[in-house]
């Protein structure tokens, strides 16, 4: 038997494991660069607020059963993330893009199944 452990197996799974990790990292930076980009342009906020709007976030809502209320609480995670990842970039277009997304509550919903 050989008493040295190989070290082939845990020096690939290393590797393995660091390359994963760069690969997120690279990731996360185009998507935060995305979403600079996005914030950046009034079209780009007014895209992202409509998609707040929809997700009913800042909205008090009242569902009558247990599915409802988890399908909701699904669409408000969703707008909630939107609001958090925008507040993540700068504080200045968090400030702007929450008033651009409480304006838009006021907005008349054409969705179909809104009713």
């Amino acid at each position: 038997m050989n008493a040295i452990p190989d070290q082939t197996g845990e020096l690939g799974s290393q590797r393995k494991e660091e390359a994963r990790n760069r690969a997120l990292k690279q990731r996360h930076v185009r998507l935060r660069e995305a979403l600079r980009w996005l914030v950046g342009d009034e079209r780009g906020r007014l895209y992202l607020a409509e998609i707040v709007r929809e997700s009913r976030a800042l909205e008090r809502v009242q569902c009558g059963s247990a599915e409802t209320v988890m399908f909701v609480d699904g669409q408000r995670s969703l707008g909630f993330k939107v609001l958090n990842d925008v507040r993540s970039i700068d504080e200045r277009d968090a400030r702007h893009f929450a008033a651009l997304c409480a304006a838009a509550l006021h907005q008349p919903k054409d969705d179909a199944h809104d009713e």
